[in-house]
């Protein structure tokens, strides 16, 4: 998942530098030009969609979304565990039904054009399921190691 990560970080990169050239070009258009790009909304939009699920996928590999560990921290060591792998059980369960569901809805949308751009919907909606595969794929790692190596006294 490591190398996953990078590459995650790579492309959140780009699509943030292809967000603030779209939004700048919109800009530019509008008020120098006194013209509009047809697709100056609806990029950015789409950008700044992917941009937030592919982070999200990068902040949950890097632990740095936010946690209530204070339970966790003040039981035993081997309650301690038990709570982090149920925990751990239960965010997989979520990725999962994220991932299905995500599904679902990129398949219905590939129905529907885009206002701007004509192109399938479905395409934008990609990130959802994506993103939710690769939180599933950490979350499955978090929990090998969490029953394989648990950490001296306290959650990982």
């Amino acid at each position: 998942m490591r190398l996953v990560n990078t590459i995650l970080r790579a492309v959140i990169g780009l699509l943030i530098a292809t967000l603030v050239v779209s939004v700048g070009m919109g800009v530019f258009y509008r008020y120098v030009l006194k013209e509009s790009l047809y697709w100056a909304t609806e990029v950015p939009n789409v950008l700044l969609i992917w941009i937030v699920f592919l982070g999200s996928v990068v902040a949950f590999y890097e632990k740095r979304h936010i946690a209530f560990s204070v339970l966790a921290e003040a039981l035993p060591a081997p309650l301690s565990r038990l709570i982090c792998i149920i925990a751990e059980i239960i965010v997989l369960g979520f990725f999962v039904i994220m991932l299905v569901y995500g599904w679902q809805i990129v398949t219905q949308a590939m129905n529907s054009l885009s206002d701007a751009l004509k192109i399938p919907r479905g395409y934008f909606y990609l990130c959802l399921p994506i993103s939710a595969a690769l939180m599933a794929a950490c979350s499955v790692e978090n929990l090998v190691k969490l029953v394989r190596h648990p950490a001296p006294g306290r959650p990982s």
